[in-house]
């Protein structure tokens, strides 16, 4: 009885550690990536720039943000928040990334200045600024 006893403690004590670990292991595997495809015409027709090398003053004509997993899995199905510079707390324009993880829009060129763009789903958030 008293093996018996010890046995199952020492199962607890080992397997609920790896229980936790488990769970860690999983969430730290899903960080959530977000990138952005924009294009801007120019004088010899459509370009398509990343936020990192966007001219200044560009026109664009639009932005298609991507969010992947880490895993390499599209955010099909998350919710697209979208702001616009100077006003930080209440959306411009929401939407829900299709399944391929992608979200197209066009942003108001009137409005210079850094938009964020925030991705949410279930327990998974990323965002992005793009300096327009």
């Amino acid at each position: 009885m008293k093996i018996t006893y010890m046995m199952q403690s020492l199962r607890q004590i080992f397997l609920v550690p790896l229980f936790v670990l488990t769970m860690v292991a999983t969430v730290i595997a899903h960080e959530v990536g977000l990138s952005a495809n924009i294009r801007a015409q120019t004088l010899s027709g459509e370009t398509t720039y990343t936020a990192d090398d966007l001219p200044t003053g560009a026109q664009i004509t639009s932005i298609e943000i991507i969010g992947m997993y880490s895993t390499g899995e599209p955010m099909s199905g998350a919710q697209v928040n979208i702001f616009a510079p100077g006003n930080p707390s209440t959306p411009w324009q929401t939407g829900t990334l299709d399944a391929q993880g992608r979200y197209t829009f066009t942003p108001d060129l009137t409005q210079r200045g850094r938009w964020t763009v925030r991705v949410e789903q279930t327990g998974h958030s990323g965002f992005m600024n793009l300096v327009i």
